[in-house]
């Protein structure tokens, strides 16, 4: 393993660095996807937010859990009603399906089956892991999973990034 890092030729911005670092620090397992995924395959984003699809074996669901606690995670959106406080366990992860949160580090998007996948385990398979900063390394999802995520989603923020991705997958991978 080398301890060189050399930037990639696309960043994310210093707060979704921040927020997956305090995961990482936490030792949660994920693979991130969204629209901070598909910058780094060079695609083009305005999204600010960290979409994360953690593992849901029990352990991680409990690293999660006091990763959240520690971000002061708390709901955001419509949806925000019951997002913080007594849900923010490992049994109230479980229950997840997709959560919108605010953090102390900005927005994370917590998916535990995005549309078209078998969650975690399945966008893992063809996941990249990438050095993203000194002691911060991500598993990245595929430019494919992306495209079958956002062509099943459909929502307007997925339709404007779906050219920009199947560029990406036509292209040779973008992050080597």
């Amino acid at each position: 393993m080398t301890t060189d890092f050399t930037p990639l030729p696309h960043t994310l911005p210093d707060h979704a660095l921040t927020l997956l670092l305090r995961l990482n620090e936490q030792h949660v397992e994920y693979v991130l996807i969204g629209e901070l995924a598909a910058v780094l395959h060079g695609c083009p984003s305005g999204e600010q937010t960290v979409v994360i699809v953690p593992a849901r074996f029990q352990r991680n669901l409990t690293r999660l859990a006091s990763a959240l606690r520690a971000l002061h995670a708390r709901g955001r959106g419509p949806s925000a009603a019951g997002a913080s406080g007594p849900a923010l366990t490992p049994n109230g992860l479980k229950a997840l399906g997709h959560w919108r949160l605010a953090t102390d580090s900005g927005g994370l998007d917590i998916d535990f089956e995005p549309p078209a996948t078998a969650g975690h385990l399945d966008l893992f398979e063809n996941a990249r892991r990438l050095k993203l900063a000194v002691g911060l390394e991500v598993e990245v999802a595929s430019v494919a999973d992306l495209v079958r995520i956002a062509e099943m989603r459909r929502q307007p923020h997925d339709e404007a990034m779906l050219p920009a991705l199947h560029a990406a997958l036509k292209a040779a991978p973008a992050i080597v």
